[in-house]
């Protein structure tokens, strides 16, 4: 399995998706994608691969093809990780609503200041 992923080292949606691979074990060829050279908004980035411009984009060996950095890492978890504990099954309501839980939280309140860690320190 190999997985091919759009996006730049330095970002740090990118970057949670290549941990989730490399946590999982999964393959992956990584697409550069030059944010300071806007390559992300780049007409044909946008109309085939992220229509908001932005990265990471994951594109699967069957094809399947998600943008959005939490969508692609559950995505993953739930295709190659079958005995991971990355992710609690939804099969238990009180361990996945506290993965949930910690996740929004994560989003909401430290994702901004990550952002900030990576592109200006």
């Amino acid at each position: 399995m190999v997985v091919t992923i759009y996006g730049l080292n330095g970002s740090t949606c990118t970057k949670r998706v290549l941990m989730t691979c490399h946590e999982l074990g999964v393959k992956y060829e990584l697409n550069k994608i030059d944010l300071f050279k806007a390559e992300h908004k780049a007409p044909e980035y946008i109309a085939n691969l992220q229509p908001f411009g932005a990265v990471p984009v994951l594109i699967d060996e069957d094809g399947t093809q998600l943008f959005e950095s939490r969508a692609i890492a559950r995505y993953l978890v739930a295709k190659y990780g079958k005995d991971s504990t990355l992710m609690p099954s939804p099969s238990d309501p009180r361990a996945y609503g506290l993965f949930e839980q910690a996740a929004s939280i994560e989003y909401s309140t430290f994702d901004q200041l990550a952002h900030c860690g990576v592109f200006f320190t």
